[in-house]
This record gives C-alpha cells, sequence and structure tokens, in this order.
C-alpha cells in the first residue's frame, strides 16, 4: 500500500506541478501582451508574494493546529483552478483586477508547492525519505506542462489555457483523493504566540532563513528579469517556453540523487555550492547578448533550485522544535519565498528601467556571493 502512496504522491506531482507552470511561466508573457511595461509588471507581481507570505504564514499554523494538511491542500487547488482560470480569460480590465488575480493565483502555486512538501514530509517514514525522488516528478510535470503551455496557447489562446487548467485540477483532486493525511502528533500540547516568539529568536533559523531568502531571490529574478530581458531581446515564446523547460529537466537529476547528495555532504555545503552557481549564471545573464545564451545559461538550474529547496527543509527539519515541524517550514518558506517574490520584481523592475538590465542582472549575482559568505556565519553557530 505504501508503495501504491509513492506512485499517487508522483501522479499527483506531475499533474499539479503541470498547471502551476502553466500560470508561473506565463504571468510575464501575458502581462507583457496585453500592454503592460517592466516596472508594472514587477507591480503586479510583487502581490503573488505578498499573498504567498500571508497563506504560507496561515497553512502553516492551521495544519499544526488541526493536524491536517490534505485538506487544507484540497481547497487550495480548487481556488487555484478557478481563479486561474479566470485570469487568462480576463482582458483590458484595470490593473487593479490583474493585481488581484496574479496575487491568488500565484499565492496558491507558490503556496501549494510548500504544503506538497511538507505534506510527504509530515507522512510516514517510508513515504518521507522519497520526498526528493517524488520532487522530481514535479520537474517532470513543470518541464511537461512550460511546452504544452505554449502549445496550447497557439491552438486555443489564453482561454484555453485557463480551461486546461480546470481540467487538470479535476484530475489532480480525483488521484489525491486516496493518499493519507499527514501523521497525527499522538500528545501533541497547545500551540501558542510565545512558541512561535522562540522559534523567531533561534539564531540558527533566523540566519538560515536570511540566506534562503538571498538565494531564492536569484531564483526569483531568474524568473522574472531574465525573462524581461529575454523579451527585451526579441525571444520568441518558444524560446522562453524552452528556458522553462530546459531548467525543470535539469532538476530532475538532482532531485533524483537528493537523498544521496544529503547523505554525503552536509545541506550547508550544498547550499554553499549552489551559491557559487547561482552567482556564474548571473554574471553569464548579464553578459548575454542574444537568448540562445540565456537558454544555455539556465544548464546551471542543475545546482540551484532543487538544493536550495532540498537542503532548506532538512535543515529546518533540524533545527525545529517537533510540535513546530508544519509551522516552522512553512513560516520559513513563506518568508525566503514569499518575500524575495515581494521585493525581487519590483526592486528588479525598477533599476533595469534606469540602469538597464545588464547591470541590475550583475547586481543580482552578489547576493550570490553575500550567501556563500553566511553560510560559514552560519556552520559557526551550529
Amino acid at each position: 500500500m505504501k508503495n501504491n502512496y509513492k506512485i499517487h504522491f508522483i501522479i499527483f506531482y506531475i499533474l499539479s506541478y503541470g498547471i502551476f507552470s502553466f500560470s508561473s511561466t506565463k504571468f510575464t508573457p501575458y502581462l507583457s501582451e496585453i500592454g503592460y511595461s517592466a516596472f508594472q509588471r514587477g507591480i503586479i507581481l510583487s502581490g503573488y508574494a505578498a499573498a504567498t507570505i500571508i497563506l504560507q504564514l496561515l497553512f502553516g499554523i492551521l495544519s499544526d493546529r488541526y493536524q491536517t494538511m490534505k485538506k487544507i491542500i484540497i481547497l487550495c487547488l480548487c481556488v487555484y483552478g478557478v481563479v486561474s482560470a479566470i485570469l487568462f480569460s480576463t482582458q483590458n480590465a484595470v490593473i487593479a483586477v490583474y493585481f488581484v488575480l496574479v496575487s491568488l493565483s500565484g499565492g496558491l502555486l507558490n503556496s501549494c508547492c510548500g504544503l506538497y512538501d511538507t505534506w510527504v514530509l509530515g507522512c510516514s517514514e517510508e513515504i518521507r525519505k522519497n520526498l526528493s525522488f517524488i520532487k522530481a516528478f514535479g520537474s517532470i510535470g513543470w518541464a511537461i506542462g512550460s511546452m504544452a503551455a505554449s502549445l496550447i496557447i497557439s491552438l486555443f489562446s489564453y482561454r484555453g489555457l485557463g480551461i486546461s487548467i480546470i481540467i487538470i485540477t479535476v484530475l489532480s483532486l480525483l488521484n489525491m483523493a486516496v493518499l493519507p493525511d499527514i501523521d497525527q502528533i499522538k500528545e501533541k500540547s497547545k500551540l501558542s504566540m510565545r512558541d512561535f516568539k522562540q522559534l523567531m529568536k533561534n539564531k540558527q533559523y533566523v540566519l538560515l532563513i536570511l540566506i534562503l531568502f538571498l538565494m531564492y531571490s536569484m531564483v526569483i529574478a531568474n524568473n522574472c528579469t531574465v525573462i524581461d530581458k529575454m523579451i527585451d531581446l526579441h525571444a520568441s515564446n518558444a524560446q522562453i517556453s524552452m528556458k522553462w523547460s530546459l531548467q525543470s529537466l535539469l532538476e530532475i537529476p538532482t532531485y533524483l540523487a537528493g537523498a544521496y547528495l544529503l547523505a554525503r555532504f552536509s545541506g550547508l555545503k550544498l547550499l554553499r555550492l549552489s551559491s557559487i552557481m547561482l552567482t556564474f549564471q548571473f554574471v553569464l545573464f548579464a553578459w548575454a547578448q542574444n537568448p540562445a545564451i540565456i537558454i544555455g545559461a539556465s544548464v546551471l538550474q542543475l545546482f540551484s533550485t532543487p538544493i536550495i529547496l532540498v537542503a532548506s527543509k532538512m535543515l529546518i527539519l533540524e533545527i525545529a522544535p517537533k510540535k513546530l515541524k508544519n509551522s516552522s517550514q512553512l513560516i520559513a518558506l513563506s518568508i525566503f519565498t514569499g518575500g524575495s517574490s515581494m521585493l525581487m520584481p519590483v526592486a528588479a523592475g525598477f533599476f533595469s528601467e534606469h540602469i538597464g538590465f545588464n547591470l541590475t542582472l550583475g547586481c543580482v549575482a552578489l547576493l550570490g556571493v553575500c550567501s556563500f559568505l553566511l553560510t560559514y556565519l552560519l556552520a559557526k553557530k551550529s
């Protein structure tokens, strides 16, 4: 039965990450197509970061309080599907409408990605140890979805993309019906604000979040500013989709090898490697003068997002108290993914318009240097 759970989790990750890529990879091209500038797109995209922070904090607290993750995910997926379909069917609306729709769609998909991993970590040890392996299939779903999205748009327009999201959302919900909820803590104590204050006073926890915030800011810049530069270089929709697909496919080997890497190297050493590779990648992005070079530099995705997400979860699991095992994950995730998603699009969009894409991306590369140095400070506190 446990093996059947693993198969159903794999199917669930493929389907849901596929529809998440439908939205995430097309936010920027869609907003560009309907006439919004890089700065305006940055403002709109920052909204879903704020939504991510609020939702992940809320869901983390609720999951620990009520000892459930599955019910929360069902609700999130349903709302995500409906809102995303409305977004891609809406044209000629005022910027506030797109701000709300993108905030909800992006906030829910970001929250779901964190909820899924926390769900797997909250299940039995047999399922938990396969997290990295299962996440590899999320990348497969993302790669397939990002390429399929361009095909769907070319055949049926953005409205067809919205309808496709609804259909696959229903299939995802049907598949997850057989999956178990998180294991409940038998002797759980009531959570209080004091517990969360103690968590935020943990210097290791706070410093780890800062490191992850800097690194994930680079991931966000890759998702928005690098795409803006590709658009500025007159990249086609197919080239942009190719970049997304290549990145997703290259994450798969790292996820598959995740358990081995964590056993062979410490989480901190993996974060250092990721910092170095992210820095080099952004130097290449800044230097690139055509879309092909940017697509080629995306090969370094092998060392970035999957390492950040897998290593961070294991490091947080080691640092945080057991009774806050769900909320500590989602609080950290809300800060380093949500916070960076809120600040980076606006900041990078502003600087891109004033100093250009190349210099902006060069400055982003410095964040990798900072995160690399901070890992040594964290090692001293361990």
